[in-house]
């Protein structure tokens, strides 16, 4: 395997590797999409294709992800685990045995179907399930997969890449070597960019290169190696092949759809320069995701040098910035502009992080600014909550002018992963964010949104009239995983838990006189027949205002790590989050306890300690079961004990009759010992007493 190169230090490995110039972003001894007659390669646009349907899907992932998880479950039930399936397969070998036309028959439809059922298991986020699919298309047809040929083989190297395979990909395709095949070309490509190994990476990708999709790939290699002469060149021949393609990227989550998008002449005439920084967001995300804490926030820190390189090169236009203007009144024309894309407003959490980067921003750490929201209402996930900031950033609702702003992030853009740090490597916005709540706290600043009113009085009418007549309640927030699709059987699923092991700590609180109401969507298990329990989740009265008034209203929220409670903390509501677990540091309040899902080493056979869990590099693998599984870690649960503890613990507290620990004592000594590397991971938060007490090795 090649050596793995320091970031940005390989320039001059790659040489004679670069692309030419974008009028001849192919070089013609590599194979290319089109025949010498001017035709499309039928194999190569198929593969293209069914790229381009796959980045389609991923759009729309969350619309279709009932129908590809049902899709996904009768593949499982009557193919891969089922009889009918192995039947096949037997079938198959004994009349590849004889050598028959039936044989290479059923060969070929068995390679497709397994292909189409991995496929299936990836548009419902169910990567184990896609791998499971495609290792049993490697056992079938291991001498494609060798010869790199035939719709096996470029299926297998497809979905480990979709699956983030990378290191599978690698040890199959250690060395550059010639292959005609678009699609393992492009997969072996990404693999070995991902994994540092850019002269590989050059090579496979410049033979895959006269795909669009494969020049941005090649011109992310170039960025990577700090060559952002040859990236340009790469990016602007790629967005020639699909002008679309070059709409502004800041962050998955914003849902982009090219398909709809008109792009400027300024944008298209400078389309290479500005992608740089697009594909250096990209390539921090994807890093991130796969738990690579160094390389993720050095492409973010190359990504906001260049940004701040072409804010002293271009500006956004006055024309536009007088339509800002008129577009709200509290904007100041002194102050400069900073752009806050639509990503912010797509979930409920991130428009809880405009409230962190406010706070960032009134404490001095952001700069001074008129803060931007590109906030279209096709993608606001909570108007009303949204709403609660409009004395505090401009927001502009107009799709016209949501467009014309989107190519400047690249000069102005603030994005929720990182902000600018030193020595290459950029600081985490979720830490920044963790050390300004712990700033608001000592400082004893006052939440900076309110609920209206008129909002409480109509939703407490409205609750009391769903049956909810205690005098107290709390909102309770189960994180099951359907919304997302990162439920069972996926690499996700330990962000959510079992609603079985809250049912005692449910009773505990009725028991007390308070009411529960279940907070979440229309996919969670029902809470029916429960005293004093209201199942919100599945009721008729939810809507966004009945949201945003059950976080606000309640006397304590009970959640976990998830969106839902990044926007409680901003309205200052006090919560007990269980079931814990971030690859990330959390913003919480000092109204804020919590208990974590401990890791346990199988190898050593013992919990880590928290000092050994949160720290670098491991805490960044914390994101993906699967990684850590390859470590020989896992990820245990809270017990309905550790539950039903911590939420006596918190009433206790809010009843004034218990300790809460941030009194003092040896064990608040011991538990910020055990952080002290990391003292802002969870913000001005503390531990429940009876977790430590339960897993004292936690703070060994």
């Amino acid at each position: 395997m090649t050596a793995r190169a320091p970031f940005g230090s390989l320039r001059r490995r790659l040489g004679a590797k670069a692309v030419p110039a974008p009028t001849r972003a192919v070089p013609a001894e590599q194979p290319s999409p089109q025949t010498p007659r001017g035709r499309w390669s039928p194999r190569t646009w198929l593969t293209a294709s069914a790229f381009r349907l796959y980045a389609f899907l991923s759009a729309r992932r969350r619309q279709l992800l009932p129908l590809t998880t049902r899709a996904a479950n009768i593949v499982d039930s009557r193919l891969i685990v089922a009889p009918a399936g192995a039947t096949l397969l037997r079938l198959m070998d004994r009349q590849l045995a004889k050598g028959s036309r039936l044989g290479r028959l059923l060969a070929l439809t068995a390679s497709t179907t397994l292909a189409a059922a991995a496929q299936i298991h990836l548009a419902a986020s169910r990567k184990p399930s896609a791998l499971r699919a495609v290792r049993i298309l490697n056992l079938i047809f291991r001498s494609n997969v060798r010869a790199r040929a035939g719709v096996g083989a470029q299926a297998y190297f497809t979905t480990l890449a979709l699956c983030s395979a990378y290191d599978r990909i690698v040890r199959e395709v250690p060395r550059p070597e010639t292959i005609d095949s678009f699609a393992i070309n492009f997969a072996a490509g990404v693999a070995h960019m991902y994994r540092g190994n850019l002269p590989v990476a050059a090579h496979f990708l410049t033979a895959a290169s006269g795909d669009g999709n494969a020049l941005r790939k090649l011109g992310a290699v170039h960025a990577l190696a700090g060559d952002h002469v040859q990236a340009a060149a790469c990016f602007k021949a790629s967005v020639a092949r699909d002008p679309r393609s070059v709409m502004a990227h800041q962050n998955y989550a914003g849902g982009y759809d090219p398909s709809t998008y008109t792009p400027s002449t300024w944008e298209l005439e400078h389309a290479g320069e500005l992608l740089i920084y697009d594909n250096l967001i990209q390539l921090g995300e994807n890093f991130y995701h796969q738990g690579r804490y160094e390389d993720t926030f050095r492409s973010y820190q190359a990504a906001l040098d260049h940004q701040d390189s072409l804010a002293a090169k271009w500006s956004i236009p006055d024309a536009l910035i007088a339509r800002i203007a008129g577009a709200g009144s509290i904007f100041d024309p002194a102050l400069p502009v900073r752009l806050l894309g639509y990503e912010w407003v797509t979930l409920i959490g991130h428009v809880g992080f405009i409230d962190c980067h406010l706070r960032m921003a009134a404490l001095g750490m952001l700069p001074r600014a008129n803060y931007v929201l590109l906030a279209p209402a096709s993608k606001v996930v909570n108007q009303p909550f949204l709403r609660l900031f409009d004395q505090h950033v401009t927001i502009i609702e107009d799709p016209a002018l949501v467009d014309d702003l989107l190519p400047y992030q690249r000069l102005v853009g603030d994005q929720f992963i990182a902000v600018r740090g030193k020595d290459g490597i950029a600081e985490p916005w979720a830490h920044a964010a963790s050390r300004a709540q712990v700033a608001w706290a000592e400082q004893q600043r006052l939440p900076i949104v309110k609920v209206p009113s008129e909002l409480m009085q109509t939703a407490t009418a409205r609750l009391r009239a769903a049956g909810v007549t205690a005098d107290w309640f709390v909102a309770m927030h189960i994180r099951e995983g359907g919304y997302h699709g990162d439920g069972p059987g996926t690499t996700r699923q330990h962000r959510s838990a079992n609603v079985g092991d809250y049912l005692d700590a449910i009773a505990a609180i009725t028991a007390r006189g308070g009411a529960v109401v279940r907070l979440g969507d229309r996919s969670m298990t029902p809470l029916r027949g429960m005293a004093g329990v209201f199942d919100y989740a599945h009721s008729d009265i939810k809507s966004a205002e009945m949201d945003l008034y059950l976080c606000a209203a309640a006397r304590l929220f009970v959640g976990t790590t998830s969106g839902l409670t990044t926007a409680v903390q901003a309205l200052g509501t006090p919560m007990l989050l269980v079931n814990c677990i971030s690859n990330d540091c959390q913003f919480w309040h000092e109204r804020t306890d919590f208990t974590l899902r401990p890791v346990y080493d199988r190898r050593a056979r013992r919990y880590l300690s928290l000092r050994e869990t949160y720290r670098q590099p491991l805490q960044a693998l914390l994101i993906d079961t699967a990684v850590l599984a390859r470590h020989g870690l896992e990820i245990h649960p809270n017990t309905a004990q550790d539950i039903t503890a911590a939420v006596r613990y918190k009433l206790d507290c809010l009843d004034g009759i218990g300790r809460p620990l941030r009194e003092g004592g040896p064990q608040l000594d011991r538990y910020r010992a055990a952080l002290s590397g990391n003292p802002y991971n969870f913000g001005a938060a503390l531990p429940v007493p009876a977790f430590l007490d339960r897993l004292p090795e936690l703070l060994d």
